[in-house]
């Protein structure tokens, strides 16, 4: 089972995000990261935050006007009841069905490119 916890260090630094994992899951995220040219912290944040507007640059009246168009598609969808009847634990067995497949057709790809 997944745990997800966000703390701030003390000090003042950078928040960290820290996730339990099984050693199996940890390979897999090793792997497929490599297979990509990413560090694990790079592949997980660019398959969660990929969509994600970037507001680094933004007003704040921006960078929630951004947010807003962001979520407006899911909001509207969920006023119109179409809602997932997915379990997480099919949410789950998807996203890495998926992260398997693009990994193996990354790994061809670069095998291709060596031939």
């Amino acid at each position: 089972m997944l745990f997800w916890a966000l703390c701030c260090v003390i000090n003042g630094s950078m928040p960290t995000l820290s996730i339990d994992i099984t050693p199996e899951e940890y390979q897999k995220l090793e792997a497929i990261a490599a297979l990509k040219g990413q560090t694990i912290k790079d592949f997980v944040l660019n398959r969660t935050l990929g969509e994600a507007p970037a507001v680094d640059d933004m007003s704040e009246s921006e960078a929630l006007e951004a947010i807003a168009n962001f979520l407006k598609p899911r909001i509207e969808q969920a006023r119109r009841g179409e809602l997932s009847t997915k379990t997480f634990e099919d949410i789950r067995r998807e996203a890495t069905v998926l992260a398997i497949l693009h990994a193996r057709m990354d790994f061809m790809r670069r095998l291709q490119d060596r031939l």
